[in-house]
């Protein structure tokens, strides 16, 4: 089987969930190619939608939280959308990169490419079969209205939220959240501190912002430092944001108890390290920690899609949801030092969380073709 796996740079998230996918099919001996919809047929300048809708989450996240709002509110209307639309535009090009490549399945990590596969499904000798894999933990706006051959869906959850919606049953497969196969096996603590030149003693406090940078992570910092406490390090991801690295580096020293990592393909590493993990709640991210094992504390959550995945977290007992950075700093400080809530969590974790699920959906896929 010859597949595509379709995301966009929204994010890092939704690229990690086509990758892992790609991955477990390359495992299963299969030829699989990832691509990126929106850097390859869509506009590379700085007003292009992508870097538009980055910039609108690292500076003024509560704007994407009304946007969101808006296309739910859209959504439930029912009436064809402007995304749709839109994405549309980029329907013959990628027609055209399916149909000379060959392609067996098209999956499909992000609403874009899976509303121009919509269009796709519509022609006459398109015979690609077509997936979508929900990155996050919700039914996201209009994509009830996208038509592929299946869904797979990360939790039960959302499952009842698609049919409720009105979404065909028939096509729903809940398969659990597609992750990269280094974050199913935690390396021992003292080994990933080893790896990344951390301190093998004290506590590390791991703040993560996602791929883009987003959150207010230096207050976040000043309000766990003020406690004081030698014996700590905040280790910070900042992501792409050079400007946040830059910041945080010019407030805390580039020695002492904060350190801003560049940007890494460590991530398990950094996690399997931390004795907490701070995190805006991205789905795959989430997922990351959760299969790995980690202590878990929801912040910084962009409105919107975020804060619906930090509360389905936090009401499975896998996380604390943190409104502020007061709230977050205590959750933190009580899953370092309450060994019995942290055991509370990472096993809710381990029950709620498949590590498996980039495996289920390539297996259903084989089994469809």
């Amino acid at each position: 089987m010859k597949a595509l796996l379709l995301s966009c740079s929204t994010g890092e998230g939704h690229n990690h969930c086509a990758l892992a996918v790609k991955e477990a099919l390359e495992a299963r001996g299969h030829e699989a190619e990832f691509l990126d919809m929106l850097q390859v047929f869509g506009d590379n300048g700085p007003l292009s939608f992508d870097k538009v809708l980055n910039t609108i989450s690292t500076k003024a996240p509560e704007v994407f939280g009304m946007m969101y709002h808006a296309g739910a509110m859209y959504s439930a209307t029912g009436v064809t959308s402007p995304v749709y639309l839109a994405n549309i535009r980029h329907a013959k090009q990628l027609l055209a990169f399916i149909e000379e490549n060959r392609f067996d399945a098209v999956i499909c990590s992000h609403l874009f490419p899976m509303e121009t596969l919509t269009c796709l499904q519509k022609h006459d000798g398109f015979h690609a079969r077509c997936y979508g894999a929900l990155s996050d933990y919700t039914l996201i706006p209009f994509l009830k209205e996208t038509e592929l051959d299946g869904y797979f869906l990360p939790h039960a959850d959302v499952l009842r939220e698609c049919t409720a919606a009105g979404m065909p049953a028939e096509k729903l497969i809940v398969t659990g959240m597609p992750v990269a196969e280094k974050f199913t096996h935690r390396m021992e603590k003292g080994e990933a501190r080893r790896l990344l030149g951390l301190p093998e003693s004290g506590k590390i406090y791991l703040i993560m912002t996602g791929g883009i940078g987003c959150g207010d992570a230096i207050t976040l910092c000043d309000t766990i430092l003020r406690v004081p406490d030698d014996d700590s390090l905040l280790c910070v991801l900042p992501g792409r944001n050079e400007d946040l690295r830059n910041a945080i580096t010019a407030r805390y020293g580039a020695q002492g108890n904060v350190l801003a990592v560049p940007f890494t393909d460590k991530v398990a590493a950094y996690m399997s390290a931390a004795d907490v993990l701070l995190s805006k709640a991205g789905g795959i991210s989430s997922s990351e920690a959760a299969v790995l094992g980690v202590p878990l504390v929801h912040t910084m959550a962009i409105p919107g899609v975020e804060t619906l995945n930090a509360e389905f977290f936090a009401a499975h007992g896998m996380s604390f949801f943190a409104r502020n950075a007061e709230e977050a700093a205590r959750f933190a400080d009580r899953l370092v030092y309450d060994g019995k809530a942290a055991a509370r969590m990472l096993e809710a974790q381990r029950a709620c969380m498949p590590r498996d699920g980039a495996e289920k959906i390539v297996r259903i896929v084989e089994e469809r073709m």
